[in-house]
């Protein structure tokens, strides 16, 4: 790991774009808002997307300790530069080669867990400005919990009015996670989802983690993790409820569902009401 000189950083700053923008390349440049899990640990660490030529500014909105960054070693072609007490900038020398992750925590204030990044390299999408930000909590939380709860004792862990959605699947080699449809309470969504086993004797693939994302007003893409509840699994399948609240004025849902160590890909939910049952 190399610094970032320090008489590059307000060049760097001056060169973030307002908006998402498209290089020559067709790589676009986009700000994106992460909210942070509740169990870091258990999940797949928050993905950054870097790229040659583009600096990456991570506001996390809580100070950084003293030697906070921790790269492995053998990464000199990513430099880093704190900026302020509570920021940093990354730019790397070279493209990550396809399939390559390379971690990066971050520690923040006493008795909180460490921040777990992975860098990768995208051809499609390059980060310019990023924000890390706690996760909110909404009173309506503990209801939300109840419903969901519900849902998941009813057979099959479907609603009786749903809005059918396009179909939200994860293939694996052994399994297959499938959301078929999505159930509305004004901005509340409730989503009965359901991972089969593909393989006679072996047990489903474990869902650890529903993340959503949205594009908010101002453009930015807004990332956070859903409230998950599971039922119990028995040989073949197991059942889970994802809830959340969708932030005001926020169009074009996306639902990526993540295993231990294996992140999913954003897929689109729609938000329009298509058909309903009785």
């Amino acid at each position: 790991m190399r610094p970032v000189p320090s008489f590059l950083l307000p060049w760097l700053l001056l060169s973030l774009p307002a908006s998402a923008q498209e290089r020559a390349d067709g790589q676009v440049l986009q700000r994106r808002t992460l909210v942070t899990p509740a169990r870091p640990n258990e999940v797949p660490p928050l993905e950054l997307h870097v790229a040659v030529g583009v600096a990456t500014l991570v506001q996390l909105g809580a100070p950084l300790k003293l030697g906070a960054l921790k790269l492995p070693e053998g990464t000199e072609y990513i430099q880093l530069g704190p900026m302020g007490d509570d920021s940093l900038v990354i730019l790397p020398t070279k493209n990550l080669s396809g399939g390559e992750q390379v971690p990066l925590t971050v520690d923040t204030e006493p008795g909180a867990e460490p921040l777990r990044f992975l860098l990768v390299t995208r051809r499609d999408v390059a980060d310019v400005q990023v924000r890390v930000v706690r996760a909110w909590s909404s009173p309506d939380e503990d209801g939300a919990e109840l419903m969901a709860r519900s849902l998941l004792a009813t057979p099959d862990a479907r609603a009786t009015v749903v809005f059918p959605q396009d179909m939200v699947k994860r293939d694996l080699r052994d399994s297959r996670g499938q959301v078929d449809s999505v159930l509305w309470f004004g901005r509340r969504m409730f989503a009965p989802l359901i991972v089969r086993s593909r393989k006679k004797g072996a047990p489903p693939w474990r869902l650890v983690q529903a993340r959503l994302r949205a594009t908010l007003t101002d453009g930015v893409l807004l990332e956070w993790p859903a409230r998950l509840l599971s039922g119990a699994a028995d040989e073949m399948r197991q059942r889970h409820i994802l809830t959340s609240l969708l932030p005001e004025g926020a169009s074009r849902l996306e639902l990526a569902l993540d295993g231990e160590d294996s992140p999913g890909d954003f897929r689109l939910l729609s938000l329009e009401e298509r058909s309903s049952r009785p």
